[in-house]
């Protein structure tokens, strides 16, 4: 019997579709802001501000306050992370050296390996991110343990202060005392922020006992449309136009933070109602279940898709109404993505690069 989480896999599905979005979104953006499609890409584009979150708040939700030792859980965590990774590694430097470079280049490996910016392996720094959030899960994890020995509630009590520390650690950011930028691992490291937020949001029911779980559900959903609508219209094109740039927010911005909550807890809540359930026992459901599991493969493979795509149908693509061909581009990369590792999971050895999950 599968213990899955609906509302986990159709949170994942949607993210992952949201980076796909972000990425291809990306290409359009490159025709520059001074357009008259900047609205319709931006709004593509933006659907990253809550998918990195919430990507990394399933990961708090789903590792916290577990007891594993040091062994069991990097062997079964790093396994399953750095396995497909080495491998997709090798296939964007080995695309690299025969379509990019033309050769191999030392550099632009070790700079794919470590996701840098500029390079077709940009999007990897999420990977390198993950590996520190673990660390510190881990640590977290370990203090819980340790104090639930000694002190009654100890793990709420410390989650909520955990809780009041990453908001404060993100407002600060916002307006501006703190950097997280100032380094990558300090840049990581800040997404434990979201990682013991997502914990508390799937673990705790504050909302649920005063109010009803249709009323929550309304109530989240007004604040994600107004949330992203507000931020896309209201900063994201009026902003780019103004610095002839596209601009954006950190992740570590308090609007941002209050969008990817509003989504998290649209989608907990509507699975307490009959019409997450309804969907799960559907087509729609069947079909975010699949993208889920192989989400962390999508993430890996989808790029260099894209890549290919812009390559050799970049007319095709920027000739259409960038309402109709960002979509189409979207589905094109997520089915090609699909099949690929579709036909890994089904050859014996290969299987184990899939990044099924």
């Amino acid at each position: 019997m599968s213990n899955r989480v609906f509302y986990y896999d159709a949170l994942r599905a949607i993210s992952i579709i949201g980076i796909v979005f972000c990425h291809v979104g990306i290409f359009f953006l490159s025709q520059g802001v001074n357009n008259p499609y900047l609205p319709v890409t931006a709004f593509f584009d933006c659907f990253r501000e809550f998918s990195i979150p919430i990507f990394v708040m399933l990961s708090g939700a789903l590792l916290i306050n577990r007891r594993e030792s040091l062994t069991k859980f990097f062997k079964k965590r790093l396994s399953r992370l750095l396995i497909p990774f080495f491998f997709w590694v090798l296939i964007y430097i080995a695309y690299s050296v025969v379509f990019i470079d033309h050769g191999f280049n030392l550099k632009n490996a070790v700079d794919i390996f470590f996701g840098t910016s500029g390079t077709l392996g940009v999007l990897f720094w999420f990977i390198w991110m993950i590996v520190i959030c673990y660390l510190g899960i881990f640590a977290i994890n370990k203090i819980i343990e340790y104090g639930s020995k000694n002190w009654q509630n100890f793990d709420k009590k410390f989650i909520l202060a955990l809780i009041i520390l990453s908001v404060i650690y993100i407002a600060l950011s916002e307006f501006g005392l703190f950097d997280p930028y100032s380094s990558k691992p300090l840049y990581f490291i800040s997404f434990m922020t979201y990682i013991v937020i997502g914990y508390f949001i799937a673990n705790n029911d504050y909302l649920g006992d005063k109010l009803s779980s249709k009323v929550v559900v309304v109530l989240a959903l007004i604040a994600s449309i107004a949330l992203y609508s507000y931020y896309v219209f209201g900063f994201v094109v009026p902003q780019s136009l103004l610095n002839n740039h596209f601009a954006y927010k950190s992740y570590f911005n308090l609007l941002i933070l209050a969008l990817s909550v509003s989504v998290f807890v649209f989608f907990k809540y509507l699975s307490k109602t009959k019409y997450l359930e309804a969907i799960e026992q559907n087509n729609l459901g069947s079909a975010l279940t699949l993208i889920s599991k192989y989400s962390y493969g999508i993430y890996l493979c989808h790029y260099v898709v894209i890549f290919s795509l812009k390559r050799n149908f970049t007319r095709f693509f920027l000739d259409m109404n960038f309402i109709i061909s960002i979509p189409f581009m979207v589905i094109c990369s997520l089915v090609i993505s699909l099949v690929i590792l579709w036909a890994l999971d089904k050859i014996p050895v290969l299987n184990k690069f899939s990044g099924i999950n």
